[in-house]
């Protein structure tokens, strides 16, 4: 009776220690967690933020605030810069990419990782980051092609896929090249279930231990 009730026990804690080994590789903030990169779109977030043991503050065309002084504060005070990027569905492009060079100068500066938002963006977003030097970023919510993914991967950068990978016509070929794995939603208990299902998904198109590879990955990003 002893042996089987600590057995039941196991098994009635085992799918919450698999969530828990889990870590989204992008994710936006809701409940503190540990188990997710949480970026944001403005730098007014900045307090919430930086309560997450993995974050970054960002400034993308749909943020609030684009404070670099602030952003700069927070890449010094461990945090990472992103999302940045460039929106095609937003006016003044001139505005955005000279944005977007500034935050890459302080991920660059303070040696953290650029975490790259990108809508019909990803040549110009290319050029830039060739341009530049810059080396430690990732590309968030990756739908662009293969050919694209692998010229980032060349300059260092990491591709992240979230289940929206799954309407663009180059999802089959991406799946052959390394990735994480991300949601792209509020930290909680639904964004658990929707990483495990995903992780679950790809593990089974590619036959490879995707959770594992993405965590791995994401880790050793983020040192």
């Amino acid at each position: 009776m002893h042996i089987c009730f600590h057995a039941a026990a196991l098994l009635f804690f085992l799918p919450y220690c698999y969530n828990m080994a889990m870590l989204d590789a992008h994710a936006h903030i809701g409940k503190l967690t540990g188990n997710a990169f949480v970026c944001t779109a403005g730098t007014e977030d900045l307090n919430k933020a930086r309560l997450f043991p993995h974050w970054a503050l960002g400034a993308i065309p749909e943020g609030k605030e684009h404070d670099m002084d602030k952003l700069y504060q927070a890449a010094l005070s461990g945090g990472h810069v992103g999302e940045i990027g460039l929106d095609r569905r937003y006016p003044d492009m001139d505005r955005q990419i000279e944005v977007f060079r500034d935050a890459l100068e302080i991920a660059k500066e303070c040696g953290r990782l650029a975490v790259i938002h990108s809508v019909r963006e990803y040549g110009m977003i290319y050029r830039i980051l060739s341009d530049m030097r810059i080396e430690r970023f990732m590309m968030h919510g990756y739908t662009g092609s293969e050919e694209m993914a692998e010229r980032f991967m060349r300059l260092g950068g990491i591709i992240s896929l979230s289940p929206r990978a799954e309407r663009a016509k180059s999802f089959l070929k991406l799946l052959h090249l390394p990735f994480v794995t991300e949601t792209d939603m509020p930290t909680g208990d639904e964004e658990m279930r929707a990483l495990d299902a995903w992780n679950r998904r790809l593990s089974d198109l590619t036959g490879r231990d995707i959770e594992k590879e993405s965590e791995r990955i994401m880790r050793e990003a983020l040192c």
